[in-house]
């Protein structure tokens, strides 16, 4: 072999591996090895958008100790992180808009439904999307708990059993409604949960059956109370930074926002699967699964009923403009959401639904800028 023969092979060989060595993206999942992002959401992201991308794109999670979640919107924007989850109410005064859907929260028990619609509201709303660009990333979609109910040390069954309760739970709405229900709301990390329990330092938990897996809280918790009335869906669990945004063409882009629905819907699904299995644990442990008397029904359904009629004047004083209409948009997504999913049965047809109805239409030369 000839020393140029040798040299153009050289040559060929370094371009191609050059032409098939993806871009990794840099993600911090942020909240732990053991968290379904990091276990199932995140993995399967990055396994699709190799294969939307013909394997030009994969990526690696950082699952904690780089960003906390509540570090999150400034690690993005500074490019510490290039994706990850952003949790509404940590950053409220950043996201008035997009925070709508928080204070909705009560609307709706489908959490695939929910999701969806958030997803869709936030992605054609202007005023959302110029908070996430103000702070430098890119909304590419929501998950959603499955519904709240009283997880307690003692059982639940009517309002006077309510009377100077202290219950954990996250967000004004449900602070609000522990309120009129006369308990008294206590704001408390989930990894405190079980200490709070077992302690006394709180009577109960607002939260998802599921919690009783998630925060292992089965010794702790004689019953459950079923009240059904809210979910947490402020969330977006894969935003890109502007520093990934930015260096991706249209169709990449596009290619990343198909990818991101697998994780959330990974997770949405856990949440469902989750809270079946905690519940059947739960009774063969002896917990007791309660239907409230009649007259904490209508507490709660007042409840829901004077938050409904308020909320808009609510979110005009936090300065959201045509919040009455805004609220009526949301409402109407989700109902046309609950109809869309009714046919579903995975996660993977979940994420394509998705696609098809909101990232399919989305013009992404502009989106995100």
């Amino acid at each position: 072999m000839t020393v140029k023969t040798f040299a153009f092979g050289a040559l060929v060989a370094a371009l191609s591996t050059t032409a098939v060595q993806a871009d990794e993206i840099r993600a911090t999942s942020s909240f732990g090895p053991s968290h379904v992002l990091a276990t199932a959401g995140y993995p399967a992201l990055f396994a699709r958008l190799s294969e939307f991308t013909n394997g030009a794109w994969t990526g690696n999670d950082t699952p904690s100790g780089l960003l906390a979640p509540n570090e999150m919107n400034a690690g993005l924007r500074d490019g510490i992180s290039e994706m990850g989850p952003i949790i509404l109410p940590y950053f409220a005064a950043d996201y008035p808009e997009s925070g709508i859907v928080g204070e909705l929260s009560i609307l709706g028990t489908d959490n695939r439904a929910i999701a969806s619609a958030v997803t869709e509201y936030i992605v054609t709303c202007a005023e959302c999307q110029a908070e996430f660009a103000r702070n430098g990333h890119v909304f590419l979609g929501s998950d959603a708990t499955t519904n709240y109910q009283f997880l307690s040390t003692r059982p639940i069954h009517s309002l006077a059993d309510m009377q100077g309760l202290r219950i954990r739970t996250a967000g004004s709405v449900f602070t609000r409604f522990l309120e009129s229900l006369g308990a008294e709301a206590v704001q408390m990390p989930s990894s405190e949960l079980f200490e709070g329990l077992s302690s006394g330092v709180i009577d109960a938990t607002y939260s998802s059956v599921a919690d009783l897996q998630n925060a292992q809280l089965y010794d702790v918790v004689s019953a459950v109370t079923l009240v059904d009335l809210g979910v947490f869906n402020a969330a977006g669990m894969t935003n890109a930074s502007h520093v990934l945004w930015n260096r991706m063409n249209p169709d990449e882009r596009e290619a990343l926002a198909h990818a991101a629905q697998y994780a959330q819907t990974i997770g949405i699904q856990s949440w469902i699967d989750n809270t079946n299995a905690a519940r059947a644990e739960g009774e063969s442990r002896g917990i007791e699964f309660i239907t409230p008397d009649a007259d904490l029904q209508a507490a709660v359904a007042a409840f829901r009923t004077e938050h409904l009629a308020t909320v808009a004047a609510t979110l005009t004083e936090r300065g959201v403009t045509n919040a009455a209409e805004k609220v009526q948009r949301y409402a109407d997504l989700l109902a046309r959401w609950e109809v869309l999913v009714q046919d579903v049965t995975t996660a993977e047809e979940l994420a394509e639904l998705r696609y098809r109805e909101i990232w399919a239409h989305v013009d992404y030369s502009t989106y995100g800028q």
